[in-house]
């Protein structure tokens, strides 16, 4: 379960900073 936590968050972050970046932009 810890794997799917750490895959999730990791998805997460790259959501938010790809998000970020297309806000910025």
């Amino acid at each position: 379960d810890d794997d799917v936590v750490a895959r999730a968050d990791e998805l997460g972050l790259a959501m938010i900073f790809t998000g970020a970046r297309h806000f910025n932009h």
